[in-house]
């Protein structure tokens, strides 16, 4: 009887020591996962950031490229103040007779 309660005392030692072998690798996976998990989520916001930079450049040159004139814009422009400045000049040239 004694032999066979120091077995069964045996057997659960066995049995505890698996589980708390088991309990520590767990626990280690828990940690690694946690440093994983912590670096994932700061790549994650420096990816945040940069497609935030990025859509506000895209944003920009949109703006810039609307409000950017156009080969044609530059002539009529031209033209106007050409026809501005030969006006002054008729005026002055009448001011002056």
């Amino acid at each position: 009887m004694a032999g066979e309660l120091q077995q069964a005392i045996d057997r659960v030692n066995a049995k505890t020591q698996i589980v708390l072998d088991r309990y520590a690798i767990m626990q280690q996976r828990l940690v690694d996962s946690a440093a994983r998990i912590a670096e994932l989520e700061k790549q994650l916001a420096a990816a945040r950031e940069e497609a935030h930079r990025l859509s506000l450049e895209v944003e920009f040159l949109k703006v810039a490229t609307t409000i950017s004139p156009t080969r044609e814009d530059v002539a009529k422009t031209r033209a106007m103040l050409s026809e501005l400045v030969r006006e002054i000049d008729k005026c002055i040239t009448e001011l002056n007779d």
